[in-house]
């Protein structure tokens, strides 16, 4: 609700009374042109960036009122670009450890992913370098 954000207290706004309601269960896609304030918006949604003014609510709850984790474990954001971090392969699909092995092959199978790492010598335990560099685009 009339959310502003600047990135320092000397620096402009990039957001101005930006306002919108988003129904429960509701999925939404942020597209613009660049710089039209994508990155900003995830960037107050996930409160990297504390708000100017305004307030962020989600099912009544300001969001300025919850953890960081709380918050961010509830969001999801999917960049333009595929991320990858270091680490192994499960980690970089449970980074939490809050599924078994089953349920996370089981996510990589409807994914299909499991086609590809199933062929990888250590399966869900192989090595991811930092950037994913390890890997082309076209794969996890």
């Amino acid at each position: 609700k009339d959310v502003c954000l600047r990135y320092r207290p000397n620096l402009p706004l990039v957001l101005r009374n930006i306002s919108a309601d988003i129904a429960p269960g509701e999925r939404v896609g942020i597209v613009g042109r660049t710089g039209a304030g994508k990155s900003s918006l995830v960037t107050a949604l996930l409160r990297i960036v504390e708000l100017d003014s305004g307030s962020i609510e989600i099912d009544g709850i300001d969001i300025s009122k919850l953890g960081l984790h709380t918050l961010r474990s509830a969001l999801s954001v999917i960049p333009q670009d595929p991320v990858l971090f270091h680490g192994t392969i499960r980690y970089n699909l449970d980074p939490f450890e809050e599924h078994s092995d089953d349920s996370v092959t089981a996510a990589a199978q409807k994914a299909r992913l499991w086609s590809v790492l199933e062929k990888l010598p250590l399966g869900l335990s192989a090595l991811v370098e930092a950037g994913g560099q390890n890997f082309s685009v076209g794969e996890p």
